[in-house]
């Protein structure tokens, strides 16, 4: 499966009762043990709340804040994964991000198309424009984007165009007064 992104939440009352520990302390609470057991990034989320999928391009470490006080904890979680605090700033990084990637898309379909040579398009670019067109339908008609089950997920694709949409909903319905939100990968 690879290593896949996601975004999380943990509540601040359990995130503060976990913040400050020691892998020891985390151990314990998780009901592992130090030597043979395993807690791992995914095991801190309450809810996960968006699966970014194996490619993230948006990656900007300003946004980042360590998810444990504890810097040797910190740093065993982020030896080999992502493992960070994020807020309002980073989804929206991200949701501006993946705008600018569409209107680069967009804009390249249709570079070098006038209203005046639409008839004598190139061959290469016809085939550009086709294979879109085609991979579209095709989705379109066997993958429906949205998501109309129970729950809070208006679509489960991870591309980008659709991705824009779960994210602002996202951005606008989180509670950042009573909930911690972080990046994770493994």
């Amino acid at each position: 499966m690879g290593y896949r992104n996601y975004i999380a939440s943990i509540t601040k009352e359990e995130y503060d009762k976990i913040k400050d520990f020691t892998k020891k302390e985390l151990y314990e609470y998780k009901n592992e043990d130090i030597e043979d057991g395993c807690v791992g990034v995914c095991d801190m989320a309450e809810k996960e709340l968006y699966g970014f999928g194996k490619y993230c391009e948006f990656g900007d470490e300003k946004f980042y804040k360590p998810f444990f006080m504890n810097k040797d904890l910190q740093e065993n979680f982020t030896a080999e994964q992502d493992f960070y605090i994020v807020g309002k700033d980073f989804l929206k990084h991200i949701i501006e991000h993946n705008n600018e990637k569409m209107k680069f898309l967009y804009t390249e379909l249709i570079s070098g198309i006038t209203d005046e040579n639409i008839s004598n398009i190139p061959q290469k670019k016809a085939e550009e424009l086709f294979n879109w067109v085609r991979g579209n339908a095709i989705e379109w008609t066997h993958l429906t984007p949205y998501n109309l089950d129970e729950g809070d997920e208006i679509t489960t694709s991870w591309k980008y165009e659709y991705s824009i949409f779960e994210l602002v909903r996202i951005y606008k319905s989180f509670d950042w007064k009573n909930n911690i939100m972080f990046y994770y990968g493994y």
